[in-house]
C-alpha cells in the first residue's frame, strides 16, 4: 500500500469519531510526523457488533485485547487504533506493531491533545482524554458516530 493509501485510510478513520475529539486526533497526527513518527490511524470508531464480535474472540483466546461495547470507546467514537508506517510500500511489513518505543512517544504527544493511552498491553489504542472513565462517555454517542446512523 502507498502512504497515500495510508493517509485516505487515516483519514476516513478519524472521520468516524465524534468532531471534536477528530480534531485533537488531527492535530495530534500533524504534530506525530513533525517528530518523525508516521502513523496510520487503522481503527477510529467501532460499531457494537464489530466491538461485540473482538470481545468474543479475545475471550475464546483467538484475539487481542476487547472489552464489552458498553466499555469500549471506540463505540463512542472517542478511540482510535494506530501503529507507525516504516515503509509505505512494504505492505505488512511496512508497519511497525512491535516497536514500544513509537507507540510510546505517540501516547506522549497526545498529551497536550488530551489524547491518552491505557497502557502498555494496549499500546496501540488511544483515547480522548476528556472521560476519566466509560462511565463518564455521553450515553447520547454510543453507537452513534457522524456519517452512521443510530444504534
Amino acid at each position: 500500500m502507498s502512504q497515500e493509501r495510508y493517509d485516505q485510510r487515516t483519514e476516513r478513520n478519524i472521520a468516524s469519531l465524534q468532531p471534536d475529539f477528530a480534531e485533537h486526533v488531527r492535530q495530534w497526527l500533524a504534530e506525530c510526523r513533525s517528530q518523525g513518527l508516521n502513523p496510520y490511524i487503522h481503527f477510529g470508531s467501532r460499531s457494537l457488533e464489530e466491538q461485540r464480535e473482538l470481545r468474543r474472540k479475545f475471550l475464546a483466546g483467538q484475539g487481542p485485547k476487547a472489552v464489552d461495547p458498553e466499555r469500549s470507546y471506540h463505540c463512542f467514537g472517542r478511540a482510535f487504533d494506530w501503529v507507525n508506517i516504516t515503509d509505505p510500500d512494504g505492505g505488512d511489513s511496512g508497519l511497525a506493531w512491535d516497536d514500544d518505543a513509537a507507540y510510546k512517544q505517540g501516547t506522549e504527544i497526545g498529551g497536550p491533545f488530551q489524547i491518552i493511552g491505557i497502557g502498555s498491553d494496549d499500546n496501540d489504542h488511544l483515547q480522548d482524554a476528556g472521560f476519566a472513565s466509560f462511565a463518564d462517555l455521553p450515553r447520547s454517542e454510543f453507537g452513534n458516530f457522524p456519517g452512521t446512523m443510530p444504534a
